[in-house]
């Protein structure tokens, strides 16, 4: 594996000409095509969730900080695969009680649903009965060089574990194996990979010094290494690091994940211009889903979302903004997915007033898809892709799509 501060020269953003590369007019390349025909089936694939291309495939991140009521947990269990986010029931109990307690409301109703635990690299949020086991641990949580505690944010005030220690590595994965003891829980969603990786976070944002940010790097390998030894035989490992802000995408690190979350998508850093940011995204997103990971992909639709509620009420089917920024997110997922792909519209994860998806299934799910007929296709920043009873437009030049169903 690569090693530490050595990984920098890996991960720092692409050149606006690498970008461009990948702009330039022509279809996928048929040497591409034919590894991914040939690509075998990936270790471990038989604790993956179920998988239909009759509709198109949805994913489900939520939290809500107390119980989840029956219709709730009705709706919940027709999701393949669900992330109970770190907030879970964390104003009646511990969020580890909130979080089995929600998993097991599910599998009730459905076994075959896969549901991760929400696990972050560094980050305290609060409100885990691990936080007391934590305080104990000396040096456990991270210093900056000038001795104070540096906070995610300054408005929540979460202070930063310190991943380079082996005794809070120790305190994590025990956390983890606890949670994942229970029946009704298949696996680990790891958060904040990309804190960890981009060393200017400690280093600089968090004034912790280079050493530092260099140490926590290797304690993360670590924790990839015990992954692979400790918990991948029988559980699903699932990251949040596919992005284009990394070289490789962070790809390089995927051979220690079954999968990963695809967020922060049109989020372009590096003076690269979104386009160029999107039509990279979309490239790693196609390599990971070929390469028979998991892809669960996500797209902000709130401000749309928010504009059409305004407007008229609830029934945001009924407003064009909102349906167009829907079917152009759609659009992104269908150019890249592969078996094993899910989708998530994302309007915040939490079951809140202001989520007016939730409990609801937009009429683009409804509508009947059958399986791809090959791969995307591109010419500039033009993709086009057939499935049985859909085909796929996507302009993300001037960020339109069209989804002509058959």
């Amino acid at each position: 594996m690569k090693s530490k501060i050595s990984w920098l020269h890996g991960i720092i953003p692409v050149t606006l000409a690498a970008l461009l590369s990948i702009s330039s007019c022509g279809k996928v390349d048929n040497d591409d095509q034919q590894q991914d025909k040939n690509e075998a089936q990936p270790a471990g694939a038989e604790k993956f969730p179920e998988f239909s291309w009759d509709h198109i495939p949805r994913y489900m991140h939520v939290y809500k900080t107390t119980s989840f009521t029956e219709e709730e947990l009705d709706y919940l269990a027709t999701f393949p695969l669900i992330t109970f986010e770190k907030a879970t029931g964390r104003r009646e109990v511990s969020v580890q009680q909130g979080t089995l307690k929600a998993a097991r409301g599910v599998k009730k109703r459905n076994p075959k649903a896969k549901i991760l635990y929400y696990k972050n690299l560094v980050i305290d949020w609060g409100g885990s009965s691990a936080s007391k086991e934590l305080k104990n641990i000396e040096g456990g949580y991270l210093k900056s060089e000038d001795g104070s505690y540096p906070v995610h944010k300054e408005i929540n005030q979460r202070k930063f574990f310190d991943i380079s220690l082996p005794a809070v590595q120790e305190w994590w994965l025990a956390d983890a194996k606890r949670m994942l003891s229970d029946p009704s829980i298949d696996g680990l969603f790891v958060d904040a990979n990309v804190k960890v990786l981009v060393g200017t976070y400690f280093a600089k944002g968090q004034k912790t010094g280079a050493k530092k940010a260099e140490e926590i790097i290797k304690g993360y390998e670590t924790l990839l290494t015990r992954f692979d030894t400790e918990l991948r035989d029988e559980h699903l490992i699932f990251a949040n690091i596919v992005r284009a802000r990394f070289k490789d995408g962070g790809l390089g690190y995927m051979t220690h994940f079954d999968g990963s979350y695809m967020e922060t998508f049109e989020h372009n850093v590096g003076g690269v211009s979104k386009k160029d940011y999107v039509a990279q995204n979309i490239a790693h997103g196609q390599k990971t889903a070929r390469q028979g990971k998991i892809l669960a992909f996500t797209l902000e639709v709130d401000k749309a979302l928010h504009e059409a509620a305004s407007r008229r009420g609830d029934d945001f089917e009924a407003d064009k903004t909102f349906n167009d920024r829907l079917n152009y997110a759609t659009a992104i997922f269908m150019v890249m997915a592969e078996k094993h792909s899910y989708f998530l519209p994302h309007v915040g994860y939490g079951v809140t007033k202001n989520n007016r998806l939730w409990l609801k299934t937009p009429s683009v799910f409804k509508q009947k898809l059958g399986p791809p007929k090959g791969p995307a296709t591109k010419e500039a920043y033009i993709y086009t892709r057939e499935f049985e009873h859909c085909s796929v437009w996507l302009d993300i030049e001037n960020e339109k799509a069209a989804l002509t169903w058959k």
